[in-house]
Order: C-alpha cells, then sequence, then structure tokens
C-alpha cells in the first residue's frame, strides 16, 4: 500500500506544484474568456441587429439607405402629405354619438350625430340627404339612425308611404298609427305651430301664415294638375284671413285655428272676405266667377279620396307622446297614386311638424321618405324649402330620403324652379351620403352633390351597404353595419325570400279590427 508524500510548506516540490496550478488556472479562464467572446459574437449575429456600414446604424445615421435616393424633394400640403405617410389615419368626426360603422379606408369605426356635429360648428344646418338605387341599403340606413338615436334621447318620427317601418317600430316598442279611410284617426294638416323662444309676436304670425298657404296652394296645384291663377291665390288668403280673424284686429292669443273644411266655408261666403277688394277695385261676382275652379278643387279634396282624415276638428285629440321613443304614421291605406299620395304625406308632415314644435319636445329628427314625390309638384317643394329653413329655430333635425338624383332631374326642365329648388335643398344639407347609383344616375349625382371625378366613378361601384358620405368639406367611404337585432329590422325583400307554404295566415275581420283599435291611440 503507497502512502501519499507530504509536502512540505516552502519547499521547492511545494513552489513548482503552485506554479503549475496558477498556470492551469490561468489558461482555463482564458478558455472561457474565448467561449464567452465567442457566444456573444453568435447572439449578436443571429439575434441583433442587422450589419450597417457607416452610413448607417443604430445611431445617429439609423434608417438611411446605402445608396442615395435622386429624386426631387416631395412639396405638398400637410392635408395630402397623411395620404402617403404610412400609419397615418384620420381623427373621424370627432364628435360622439351613435356608431354607424366602419370607414372603408382607415378600417376606424364612424360615429355620427347630427346634432353634435352641429354643435361643434362642423354644420351650417341640421339636415341631410340619403340616396341609393333599390337594393343599396338606403333604408337599413334610415332605420339604424333612427333606432340607434334612442338612446342618445333622439325620438324619431316618419310618415311611412310603404308600410316598411312595421319592424322598426316593434323593435322601439311603439305601434304605428294607421291612418286612412275608417281608421279614426283625423288630423289638422294647418295646425299652428308654437311660438319658440326669443322669437317676435309678428315674425311668429308671419311664420304660420305662410306655412298654411303654402300647404293650401301646394294641395290645390295637384287637384288642379296646374299652377293657380292671381284670383285663386287671394281667394285662398282671403279666406284663411277670415278664418283666422287675422285681418279684423283679433289678438295673437285669440286667433283661430283653420281647417279645410272653414276654409271652403269662407271661400263661398263673399261677406267675409269682400272688404279686401275694395282696394283692387275687384267686382265681387267677377271675383268669384274667376276664383270659383278653386273651390271645387278643396271641396273634391275633402270629401274625395283624403276625406276624414286630413280634416278634424279644432279641438282635436290626436297629439304626439313624447315619452315614446318615436311615432309612425302608416299611410299605405291613402296610396292609390303618386298625387294622392304626395298629397297624404304632404299633410300629415305638416301636422306633425307642428306637434313637434311644442316647447318641451325632446331631440328629434323626421326623416322624410319617398322626397322624390314631393319633388315633381312646385307647391309642395316650396313648402318643404321653408320647413327647412325653419330647422335650426326648431331644433328639428331633417333627413331626405330618395332613390336616384335622375328622379330629382327628371322633375322639371334643366332650368325649372323644381329643380332649382330641389338642388338647393340638397346644397344647404350638412350631410350627404350617396349609396350605389345607377350609371344613368352618375351626371346627376356630380351635379347635386358635387362629387369629383374619382368620387363618381365611386358611386357606380359600391357595394351593398357601403355608401360615400360627404360631411361638410370632407368625404369617408363608410361601411353600415348592422347588428342582429336589426339585421330582421331592415330585411324588406323577406317576402320575396319565404316559402309560400309557411306564410301566415290572413288576419280575420275581428283580429284585423283589434290590432286597429290597439294602434289608435299611441300618438293620442
Amino acid at each position: 500500500m503507497s502512502r501519499a508524500r507530504v509536502q512540505r510548506e516552502g519547499s521547492l516540490a511545494h513552489h513548482i506544484a503552485q506554479s503549475a496550478d496558477r498556470r492551469d488556472l490561468a489558461a482555463a479562464q482564458a478558455e472561457l474568456e474565448r467561449d464567452q467572446r465567442a457566444l456573444r459574437r453568435t447572439s449578436e449575429r443571429l439575434l441583433g441587429a442587422p450589419p450597417v456600414d457607416g452610413r448607417g446604424a443604430l445611431g445617429r445615421a439609423a434608417g438611411r439607405a446605402f445608396w442615395r435616393l435622386r429624386l426631387p424633394p416631395l412639396v405638398t400640403t400637410s392635408a395630402q402629405l397623411c395620404s402617403v405617410y404610412p400609419f397615418v389615419a384620420g381623427p373621424g368626426l370627432g364628435v360622439d354619438g351613435p356608431l354607424i360603422g366602419q370607414e372603408v379606408y382607415s378600417r376606424t369605426g364612424f360615429v355620427f350625430s347630427m346634432r353634435e356635429l352641429y354643435r361643434a360648428g362642423l354644420l351650417s344646418a341640421p339636415n341631410m340627404v340619403v340616396t341609393g338605387e333599390i337594393g343599396s341599403a338606403k333604408s337599413s340606413l334610415l332605420k339604424s339612425i333612427a333606432f340607434r338615436g334612442i338612446p342618445f334621447g333622439t325620438r324619431f318620427f316618419v310618415v311611412d308611404v310603404k308600410g316598411e317601418y312595421d319592424a322598426l317600430a316593434e323593435g322601439a316598442g311603439i305601434r304605428p298609427v294607421r291612418v286612412g279611410p275608417g281608421a279614426g284617426v283625423v288630423m289638422n294638416p294647418l295646425a299652428g305651430i308654437r311660438r319658440q323662444p326669443g322669437q317676435t309676436e309678428p315674425e311668429w304670425l308671419q311664420i304660420q301664415r305662410a306655412r298654411r298657404l303654402l300647404l293650401l296652394e301646394g294641395l290645390l296645384e295637384i287637384q288642379l294638375g296646374g299652377a293657380l291663377s292671381e284670383a285663386e291665390r287671394s281667394l285662398i288668403e282671403y279666406a284663411l284671413d277670415a278664418v283666422t280673424h287675422s285681418d279684423d284686429g283679433t289678438s295673437a292669443e285669440r286667433l283661430a285655428t283653420p281647417t279645410l273644411s272653414l276654409v271652403l266655408g269662407a271661400m263661398g261666403d263673399p261677406r267675409v272676405w269682400a272688404h279686401r277688394l275694395a282696394g283692387v277695385n275687384y267686382d265681387v261676382d267677377q271675383f268669384a266667377v274667376d276664383s270659383r275652379r278653386v273651390r271645387l278643387a278643396l271641396e273634391r279634396l275633402i270629401t274625395g279620396v283624403l276625406g276624414g282624415i286630413f280634416d278634424a276638428p279644432t279641438a282635436a285629440t290626436l297629439t304626439v307622446d313624447f315619452e315614446q321613443p318615436g311615432a309612425i304614421l302608416d299611410l299605405r291605406a291613402v296610396r292609390t297614386s303618386d298625387q294622392m299620395t304626395a298629397m297624404a304625406m304632404t299633410c300629415a308632415q305638416s301636422w306633425l311638424e307642428a306637434e313637434l314644435t311644442r316647447p318641451d319636445a325632446p331631440p328629434r329628427v323626421c326623416l322624410y321618405d319617398e322626397f322624390a314625390l314631393v319633388t315633381r309638384h312646385l307647391g309642395l317643394i316650396r313648402r318643404m324649402r321653408e320647413q327647412m329653413k325653419l330647422a335650426r329655430a326648431l331644433g328639428t333635425e331633417n333627413i331626405l330620403a330618395f332613390h336616384r338624383f335622375s328622379d330629382l332631374a327628371a322633375s322639371g326642365s334643366a332650368d325649372s324652379e323644381q329643380v332649382r329648388i330641389a338642388r338647393g335643398l340638397i346644397e344647404d344639407t350638412g350631410v350627404r351620403v350617396s349609396y350605389r347609383q345607377a350609371p344613368g344616375s352618375l351626371d346627376a349625382a356630380r351635379e347635386f352633390l358635387g362629387t369629383t371625378d374619382t368620387e363618381t366613378g365611386l358611386l357606380l361601384h359600391l357595394r351593398r351597404g357601403v355608401g360615400l358620405w360627404k360631411v361638410g368639406l370632407r368625404s369617408y367611404v363608410v361601411k353600415h353595419q348592422l347588428s342582429s337585432v336589426e339585421q330582421a329590422m331592415v330585411d324588406t325583400d323577406s317576402r320575396m325570400r319565404d316559402n309560400p307554404e309557411n306564410e301566415p295566415r290572413e288576419l280575420t275581420d275581428s283580429e284585423y279590427e283589434a290590432r286597429e283599435s290597439a294602434a289608435v291611440g299611441q300618438v293620442r
């Protein structure tokens, strides 16, 4: 068995052993440092920044290209530069409101509120126009604006002439009021508007009188199929003043509310207006002969298709309940022709507009669907122009809707008063939304909307639910998005896809009367 040799400290052998250990340790440390340096080089090569030369690195020269680009400097505005600089999106409208959908190019949410835009000074008038050919989802936008505004406290009011708003009424929890012969709903289109705070008495009376005269003249021009003569216009004015007692010194608080029947009665009684002819040296008998045509037209209007619907007594009980999310007046029962539809729609809208001027009225939006029917008649579009001018004073948002711009261009010759008024109404709107347009309507769309060549060409290829929005001076392409609740609400062609075997049965007379009686009173 061998024994371990113990070295004496300080001996030569001990010094030699220590020197060998130090050399081994130094060699091991050097090898470790070499391995660590190799590991750092490998990590930097695989995980670090890409290699660059002296022209660029991670420091002050970062981002520079190796070869200098020989391009002229770009001189442009900041509005144009944001379109070529990457990762820059528009700020949107910058106001709160319901979500409409997604802006196509920036992929950001598109939030819209006409009232908030007006408060922010981005709109000069709270009026809007929506147009699009059949099947482009124009009606879907109207219903979504009405439905999504309810949580924001905005009530909606619409005159429905096609019966397309039943699902919206069900979703909002209201019953549409069906207007028609025998429905039991009678309203007065000559009802007066309320006096607004800060409005002088002469100004209020003048607006009141102008609204009634424009309505009467428009209805009678449609009934007669042409323009009224000066004698006929004067008779309408004399009879209206006689009914309201505005020409005999009666105070404004005691002025009577006219109806169509009262105006007709005053027309046939020369005693109440004969004194108005004294200053113009016009024989009463001759005047009665010259204006006989308008008396017969008003009599046919009252006793004809619209009889018993728009001739409510002065103390009518039909009023708007502002506690409800909105009101829908259903006129499908009186849609016999375009002329009768336009007259019925105008009478209902006139009554509704008068109700909405109440001082306690909340924020509200009025939807004027089938606007193209009104533009065909000069008297009615004149009345519409005056109503749009009162939007700011009455605190009402108005939305005009129709299918094609060519419909407006076809309402008269290119230089006719009807086309000029229609163009002026669209120009005065702060928001213009256009969905897909047919090729034959592009020129009219450019004329009425003022679109650029690029925007005009885009109108031809927009997909369903995608529209060109012109808000003030800015343009957006917005894809309207629907919730699951709204999908069934805006489906207007379900009857074309339904299986006839699953079609609901026809209501019995008792069931129909029960539903009819339940509808009467929602607007009471």
